[in-house]
């Protein structure tokens, strides 16, 4: 895999142009010179070629900073250059040539490695001139980019990226192209008089409407295929064999092109063979191969997810099948043996991400390099070195890793500076990302609220813990003993966790951090049955029982696994929403302790069905006394109205009667009929 260095120096514009090649904001981009420190990877695609992009520091002098941070930033820009197969050398178009230009381009010069002029931030400048001064630098063409817009970069891509590139082999355009050429060379051909005739490697289908005249042999066999063809009444005619099948969409096409409706009638041909051979082509395309498929969906390098989004390869299925047969008995000792490894590592193909995460100063990137073996990241004796969470991939004993390292979080009140803020940011967003978080504590300064606020955030994410004191060397055994009792007093609520006790300068004990980091890891992600879980619960609530709420006792029904990393814990049950935590963390502990769990912490989720019943209980019927008394007093009220009502209306049809009898002394009112009743 080829890999281009970004150097130059200082706010040219190297993280902006990583960013857009990688397709990612993973560099850290501010007018702010002095920004990037570290050495920064990434994977870049074009074409269909994959490729790796060095982000470096830049190389200059910077009187606001030490001396020291400059030379060790310099020293890991000029290891990029020695690393890579291409040098992009970043210039800014409208400072001109730089004091420190110079010195790179000679240091590039006798690496003797290919190397690329780029001359950046020229938009609003006179394109003839801009950059132009920089041919002095001896170094070739000079490319002019404006890469905030993204100007000029297809271009740099194209005439200096993509020869790089087709060392290792063709790239997809190249082999579109060459497909291209062997399909003109595969058409059809005109003849000085004409006439159409084919290559004598392929042979074609016509209608019995075709009237070409030829003294060729293939002429005539065409002509009694056709004949032949004319027997069928609606039926279409292939009279090409499955081999020459992609010969007949060429036909099909150049026929179409030329206009030689005349001589052919293309409605009778069968272009369904044609159809099928072209999407077998298609198919066959490299931007169809399996190779090139995880990059849509994304940097497997930095997502630690696996591709076929199955859990890493976990196949549930057989996972059953497997487990239902060894309860049974029916499978060897070597396949239980084997499935028993499966489980317990089913993310074996991934690498495990750990980050360090800690306040400032506190020895984060001197554990970087402690671990990698070499100067990777910058390390300075002053608070605030490292600007941007770095990925680093590493292999210990077979076993695949990636190192992240962090900027160190302060107190919120003591952040003003707009880079900083950046950094804790992108701090965090690593806490999130990785599987195991490493809280690197400085033992010389105790344990500090600041400590237990990332250790809160840690908990919160959900990571995975190993705590590592550092700077334990030089101290006294008093001074030892009283951290361990701090330890104790006030990291008490993180038990599970690991502590180590570690030197980063000397290497003392670092060593040990890796199986500390394998166990929480496995602990994260094992797969526990529902029957496991429920036969602990079930001894966990036998051996304790769940406390009274309301007068009745809550009832714990059956628990079921309901994720990992961190493994979750799904309980169903009667009124748990009134478990106090006491008891929660009761059930916790039975798990950690049944499931060998260590390093990662184990949520538990209480879930109740609603009662379909709760709106017919008895008691929520009965009526009280004063109520059944309301009611007889209201139904005695209504009687009394209804009696009164039926008194009135009997003394006016009385009257009325009386008054039609005698035929006067009463003035009638118009009523309404009754139904049923008709008016006397």
């Amino acid at each position: 895999m080829k890999v281009v260095a970004l150097v130059g120096c200082p706010n040219v514009g190297k993280s902006t142009l990583f960013n857009r090649l990688t397709k990612t904001r993973d560099a850290l981009v501010a007018d702010f010179p002095g920004l990037t420190r570290d050495r920064k990877y990434g994977r870049a695609l074009y074409d269909g070629r994959e490729y790796i992009v060095i982000d470096t520091g830049g190389i200059a002098e910077d009187a606001e900073q030490p001396s020291d941070l400059t030379s060790r930033m310099t020293s890991q820009a000029l290891l990029a250059i020695d690393e890579c197969d291409l040098v992009l050398f970043m210039v800014d178009a409208r400072a001109g040539i730089m004091p420190g230009d110079y010195a790179v381009a000679d240091y590039i010069r006798r690496s003797g490695k290919p190397c690329a002029v780029v001359a950046n931030k020229v938009d609003g400048m006179d394109l003839d001139i801009a950059g132009t001064d920089f041919y002095a630098l001896g170094l070739g063409e000079i490319y002019q980019t404006a890469v905030v817009h993204g100007r000029g970069v297809n271009i740099l891509l194209e005439e200096v990226v993509a020869p790089i590139l087709r060392e290792e082999g063709p790239l997809d355009s190249d082999m579109i192209a060459e497909a291209e050429d062997e399909e003109e060379d595969n058409d059809l051909e005109i003849d000085v008089s004409g006439k159409l005739y084919e290559r004598p490697a392929a042979t074609t289908s016509v209608d019995d409407s075709t009237d070409a005249e030829s003294d060729d042999a293939e002429a005539e066999m065409l002509a009694d295929k056709a004949a032949d063809a004319d027997a069928d009444a609606d039926a279409d005619v292939d009279a090409a064999s499955s081999d020459n099948d992609a010969a007949s969409s060429e036909v099909t096409d150049i026929a179409s092109d030329l206009s030689l409706g005349s001589g052919l009638d293309l409605d009778e041909f069968d272009f369904s063979d044609a159809e099928d051979a072209t999407q077998e082509q298609a198919s066959r395309h490299p931007r169809h191969s399996e190779e090139n498929s995880e990059w849509e969906q994304g940097y497997a390098f930095l997502d630690n997810v696996p591709v076929d989004r199955t859990g890493g390869g976990f196949d549930w299925h057989n996972f059953r099948e497997n487990q239902r047969a060894q309860q049974k008995g029916e499978l060897s000792a070597e396949q239980q043996q084997k499935i028993a490894e499966s489980t317990k590592t089913p993310f074996a193909d991934l690498p495990i991400k750990f980050a360090l995460i800690g306040k400032p100063n506190v020895g984060k990137s001197t554990l970087t390099n402690r671990l990698l073996g070499e100067e990777r990241v910058v390390v300075a004796d002053m608070p605030g070195t490292t600007r941007d969470s770095i990925y680093i991939p590493l292999e210990r004993e077979g076993k695949k890793y990636i190192v992240i390292d962090t900027a160190g979080v302060r107190k919120r009140r003591k952040v003003s500076d707009t880079i900083e803020k950046f950094s804790i940011v992108k701090t965090l967003k690593a806490i999130e990302d990785c599987n195991v978080a490493i809280l690197v504590i400085d033992a010389r300064e105790h344990i500090t609220d600041q400590d237990l606020s990332l250790l809160s955030f840690i908990i919160d994410s959900g990571r995975s813990l190993v705590i590592a004191v550092n700077k334990w060397d030089g101290l006294t055994t008093d001074f030892k003993h009283e951290i361990k009792q701090e330890l104790e007093l006030r990291l008490g609520f993180v038990d599970f966790a690991r502590v180590h006790f570690i030197s980063a300068l000397h290497g003392t004990g670092v060593g040990n951090l890796f199986e500390s980091i394998d166990e929480a890891y496995e602990s994260a992600t094992r797969r526990n049955s529902s029957s496991t879980l429920n036969r602990i619960l079930a001894a966990a609530v036998q051996e304790h029982e769940p406390p009274m709420s309301g007068g009745r006792r809550i009832k714990l029904k059956y628990a079921h696994a309901g994720g990992y990393n961190p493994p979750r814990i799904i309980i169903h049950g009667n009124k748990v929403s009134k478990m106090p935590d006491s008891y929660k963390r009761y059930l916790i502990n039975c798990y950690r302790k049944s499931l060998h769990i260590m390093g990662s912490p184990v949520i538990l989720e209480f879930k109740e069905g609603d009662n379909p019943y709760a709106n017919e209980k008895p008691a929520q019927k009965r009526l009280t006394q004063s109520k059944m008394r309301q009611q007889r007093r209201q139904a005695e009220t209504e009687r009394r109205y209804e009696r009164s009502a039926q008194k009135a209306a009997r003394a006016t049809n009385k009257a009325i009667a009386e008054a039609k009898r005698t035929g006067s002394g009463l003035v009638l009112k118009k009523r309404v009929k009754k139904a049923g009743k008709s008016s006397k």
